[in-house]
């Protein structure tokens, strides 16, 4: 897990224990092995070829291509 604040709050790290979870804390400043970033990269790559007008249209195209797995 990276670092965000959030990720570190006693009633989230107490909910972990509890079901039995071991954090696994990612080294600080390390994008590159937190899988969500290479998505966040992807998708600022394609909106520029996307052309879209709206949000909504990009959780679609988004999705679309999830589904039909072109995602990275």
């Amino acid at each position: 897990m990276d670092n965000a604040a959030f990720h570190k709050r006693a009633d989230i790290l107490e909910l972990l224990e509890q079901q039995g979870h071991k954090i696994l804390w990612l080294p600080a400043y390390s994008p590159h092995l937190n899988p969500i970033e290479h998505m966040w990269a992807w998708v600022k790559r394609k909106r520029k070829e996307w052309l879209i007008d709206s949000v909504d249209e990009l959780f679609r195209v988004f999705f679309e291509s999830c589904m039909d797995n072109k995602v990275v």
